[in-house]
């Protein structure tokens, strides 16, 4: 998720907190993130709490968006609440699916048009995506290593020969797309790389759902090189974090590839190869460094 959708979380609380209205479902998400928040960055082991306040969190939204906002207030507590579960669900080893789901929700609650009212916390403003065309535009760190794109670039071609539907080929092509620019348009590889976040948006409910199938291998090897792709332009999408005061809590996000490899049939696994090597790398390759050690380890991606 974007650092933008963190100011707009931390702008709803503090004006929710001065109207005295918090919902059940409010209540829930914000002692699940806490509690998934106080896992990641600290030894206190509340995992538990978390995933039980999860559950009730996503059925609390659920039966929310069951009916029309009745307000513009309801409206921005349902985005926070999706946004906030979002966020938390990158924090969990199996979180991937429910990830997509809530960043969906996210891009469906977006489209009410109580969300473009001047006075709504999320209310769309073209100002962010100018601001991060400026930053990469005119920033020498948003340079990312070539043979990370070209191994990106060879995996997927080869990936273009599975079976897809109509859906996954979208997808498939807006990763290619993303490649391409990121060797010498950083900028348009950035624009790009939004409407990955986008596009499952725009599917049916039928069509998503058989995306986040966990029988659908297809789906889990783009998804794969999703996540790879994202780690590898680190150096244009963190840009999106300047400015940002607050604790950097490491997600599980890299580690979502671990389990799809494990999961994908062996004679499709070279396939997620490159994804693989890429949740190894360390934090320097990521950011254009040579590694001091020959042995890649283990990075978590910060949200």
């Amino acid at each position: 998720m974007h650092g933008q959708a963190s100011d707009r979380l931390r702008s709803l609380h503090s004006t929710r907190e001065s109207n005295n209205y918090p919902t059940y479902q409010d209540i829930f998400v914000r002692t699940r993130l806490s509690a998934s928040h106080l896992d990641a960055v600290s030894s206190a082991s509340v995992a538990k709490e978390a995933i039980s306040h999860r559950i009730l969190a996503v059925k609390s939204l659920n039966e929310a968006l069951s009916t029309p906002p009745k307000s513009r207030n309801e409206c921005d507590a349902r985005m926070a609440a999706a946004l906030a579960l979002a966020f938390q669900s990158s924090h969990f080893e199996d979180g991937l699916f429910e990830y997509l789901t809530m960043v969906r929700g996210c891009n469906l609650i977006a489209s009410d048009e109580s969300l473009m009212d001047s006075d709504s916390a999320f209310h769309v403003q073209d100002g962010h995506l100018a601001t991060m065309r400026s930053r990469v535009g005119t920033s020498q760190l948003a340079c990312v290593n070539r043979d990370d794109l070209e191994s990106a670039f060879i995996s997927l071609s080869a990936v273009q020969l599975l079976d897809m539907t109509d859906w996954e080929r979208t997808f498939w092509d807006t990763l290619v797309r993303t490649v391409d620019n990121a060797f010498d348009r950083p900028v348009e590889a950035y624009t790009t790389f939004v409407m990955l976040y986008n596009i499952p948006s725009r599917w049916t409910h039928d069509e998503f759902q058989s995306f986040i199938d966990p029988n659908n291998t297809v789906a889990h090897i783009l998804l794969a090189h999703f996540i790879a792709i994202q780690a590898i332009l680190t150096p244009i999408l963190i840009l999106e974090r300047v400015g940002f005061q607050g604790i950097d809590a490491p997600t599980a996000v890299l580690g979502w590839i671990e389990g799809i490899y494990k999961n994908v049939p062996h004679s499709l696994r070279h396939h997620v190869d490159f994804c693989h090597q890429v949740s190894r790398y360390p934090l320097v390759r990521f950011m254009g460094e040579t590694p001091m050690e020959p042995d890649y380890h283990q990075w978590k991606i910060m949200s």
